[in-house]
């Protein structure tokens, strides 16, 4: 995953190379043009000196009135010979994705709201790459997949349970801020716990807030190889600040990872850190058993879950069903 300022140099790569394309188009464009209508090379000559004339007398401190009414009076005639051959005025002009920054990736001072869409943007992607899971909505998620037989537990169809539960998160995101609570996603295995997690991401990054998504197997797998083997670039402590400093961490199928007492020191420091900062985690776990999670993973650890509010699912494997669809 990379860390923000990763996201924000790679968003202003994208955003410089729509600039160079939308200029090398106009150049092109300009070429054209001037090659098949009679005038239009020496009309934008006489352009570019009144231009230039207008600015240096701006420079001078001088009246520029005389060289303002020049420019504008060849500019009206080289727009009457693209006018006279078919063309818009503006035919010679770059059209850059971005009207607010012109593709530069600043508007007014400050990074473009342009920037911050693409960095939304691949974040998404690369969330969806790590979880094998688009980023979508809680309307993709389908009650009939959830049988409409009572629990008794709840008291409730699982149908009627879940669609309870289901808009409660979906409430959650809405609302999602940097105060927003901590929440466990519990329940088997094929229950849509990632996927309403990754509903909550979709909204959190529509609202600007940076998300990182971590496969607990696969992150604590890499934390592990880069404490214990070669690290030279610093990755681990990068990767580790990333994490903890993301305005929203899922952190999917706890409980599947190779635990040992490093990744159960990690696993703490973790949540510790977050809960330090005050950035909401979503955890997601096939484990129902508190006591089983506190045996896991020790009471410390455990003391920092309980302060998460837990979401049960119930129901069959949503997975196997949609197989059988097919």
């Amino acid at each position: 995953m990379r860390t923000r300022n990763e996201l924000y140099q790679a968003a202003m790569r994208t955003v410089s190379a729509r600039r160079q394309m939308a200029r090398a188009a106009a150049q092109d464009a300009r070429a054209e043009a001037e090659a098949a209508v009679p005038g239009l090379q020496a009309a934008e000559d006489a352009v570019r000196t009144c231009g230039v004339r207008c600015a240096l007398a701006g420079a001078r401190g001088a009246d520029r009135a005389a060289a303002t009414a020049a420019l504008a009076e060849a500019r009206q005639k080289r727009d009457a010979l693209l006018i006279a051959s078919g063309r818009s005025p503006l035919a010679l002009e770059p059209k850059f994705t971005c009207p607010l920054c012109q593709d530069t990736g600043v508007a007014e001072g400050k990074t473009c709201q342009c920037v911050r869409r693409e960095m939304q943007r691949l974040r998404r992607e690369e969330i969806e790459a790590m979880s094998s899971l688009s980023v979508t909505s809680f309307d993709t998620m389908k009650l009939d997949y959830y049988p409409n037989t009572r629990d008794p537990q709840t008291g409730r169809t699982v149908r009627q349970y879940m669609a309870e539960l289901l808009a409660d998160l979906q409430d959650y995101a809405a609302a999602f801020d940097l105060d927003s609570e901590n929440l466990m996603l519990t329940g088997n295995a094929g229950l849509g716990k990632t996927h309403a997690a990754l509903a909550v991401a979709g909204a959190a990054l529509d609202k600007g807030f940076d998300v990182i998504y971590i496969s607990s197997p696969d992150f604590f797998s890499r934390v592990e190889t880069l404490h214990f083997g070669s690290d030279p670039a610093g990755e681990k402590d990068a990767l580790l600040e990333t994490v903890s400093g993301a305005d929203l961490l899922i952190l999917d199928d706890l409980g599947t990872e190779f635990n040992s007492s490093f990744v159960i020191s990690t696993l703490y420091s973790l949540l510790n850190d977050r809960l330090g900062r005050r950035r909401p985690t979503i955890l997601t776990t096939n484990i129902t058993d508190g006591t089983l999670l506190e045996k896991l993973y020790t009471e410390k650890v455990a003391s920092r879950i309980s302060a998460f509010v837990p979401y049960r699912f119930l129901g069959e494997d949503i997975r196997l069903k949609k197989a059988m669809e097919e």
